[in-house]
């Protein structure tokens, strides 16, 4: 049987640029109990902040996740990739 809670996700997120953006995104995490393992940030020129995090857990907090990350006002694009661990 295949455990779920190993598997690693990559997200991909792309925000406007604003005060506490981050902390609306990590808050979104710590309330969905998906622990962050690594983060990146990158402000491009383009009044952009690109963000990847790794996490590692289920595709069904993943989703959820992801559905209230899409509907912070300042992002403009999640996307997920999985990789499975076995």
């Amino acid at each position: 049987m295949e455990n779920h809670a190993h598997d690693m996700h990559i997200i991909n997120i792309v925000t406007r640029n604003s005060l506490r953006v981050l902390q609306r995104i990590s808050g979104l995490f710590s309330r969905y109990g998906v622990n962050i393992d690594q983060m990146s940030i990158f402000s491009g020129q383009d009044a952009l902040s690109y963000f990847s995090v790794i996490v590692y857990s289920d595709d069904h907090s993943i989703q959820k996740l992801t559905n209230q990350l899409n509907k912070i006002v300042e992002v403009c694009e999640v996307r997920v990739a999985n990789q499975k661990h076995f």
